[in-house]
């Protein structure tokens, strides 16, 4: 799986309307075709078992990633530039519906490439801001259907403010010690576990999905939940 590139470099230009006129996003090849929403429907929702096969379906890493003492914590690495992170979420949604309790499910994002850090950035921001759950959706809708293309820390304050977060707070947040530490944070783990491009999925930090390996990045959902039944069998066996 490759990289995607990062968004082009533009001066300030203001507002919402013109960040629409800041040029295209430029991104690397998709590593799988997209499939149908039917086809994906059928991938996520097969009742043949999955047999988890390490170097098939996952690979084994070894990461940092703190684990919640009796939960599977599954985390979704993706970057708000990228298409297939984009098509994923509806899948992503419906299927963290169906999650069991023990099963702690979180959006991660990861700067791979140093063009990506400041979405990356703006993700930590909103996350630490406690406003994630109503903008996380909105910034995908926003550079993908709306065409935005924030780039600058400013075009990037001015999109949060219209998704109705204070500006200044998020500048300050934008810019702390604690979003710095977790944009590295980030990036250390990506790196441990290999992340080469999203969207890839992270199971207790030890288990890595990606839909190069699997054909699909709707594919991964299924194997997921062999993950959560097998390590759910597991830990009830202790």
């Amino acid at each position: 799986m490759m990289p995607f590139r990062p968004l082009d470099s533009a001066p300030q230009s203001g507002r919402r309307q013109s960040l629409k006129a800041l040029g295209l996003l430029l991104l690397g090849s998709a590593t799988a075709a997209l499939p149908t929403w039917a086809a994906a429907a059928t991938a996520s929702t097969t009742t043949e078992p999955v047999k988890l096969q390490e170097g098939f379906n996952y690979r084994l890493v070894t990461t940092d990633v703190v684990v919640p003492k009796g939960k599977i914590l599954i985390q979704e690495m993706f970057w708000y530039g990228c298409p297939h992170c984009f098509h994923l979420e509806p899948h992503l949604d419906a299927w963290r519906k169906t999650l069991p309790a023990n099963v702690e499910f979180e959006p991660y994002a990861v700067p791979i490439s140093p063009g990506w850090v400041p979405l990356t950035r703006a993700f930590f921001a909103a996350k630490f801001l406690g406003v994630l759950d109503k903008t996380h959706d909105a910034v995908f809708n926003d550079i993908h259907v709306k065409n935005m293309r924030p780039i600058t820390e400013d075009q990037i304050a001015d999109m949060y403010a219209d998704l109705g977060v204070n500006r200044d707070q998020f500048i300050q947040m934008y810019n702390s010690f604690g979003v710095d530490n977790a944009v590295r944070q980030a990036g250390s783990i990506a790196q441990e576990a290999g992340v080469h491009g999203v969207p890839a999925i992270l199971i207790n930090g030890k288990y890595l999905l990606d839909g190069a390996m699997l054909g699909s990045n709707e594919a991964m959902l299924p194997v997921a939940d062999a993950f959560i039944a097998k390590l759910s069998h597991e830990s009830a066996a202790q």
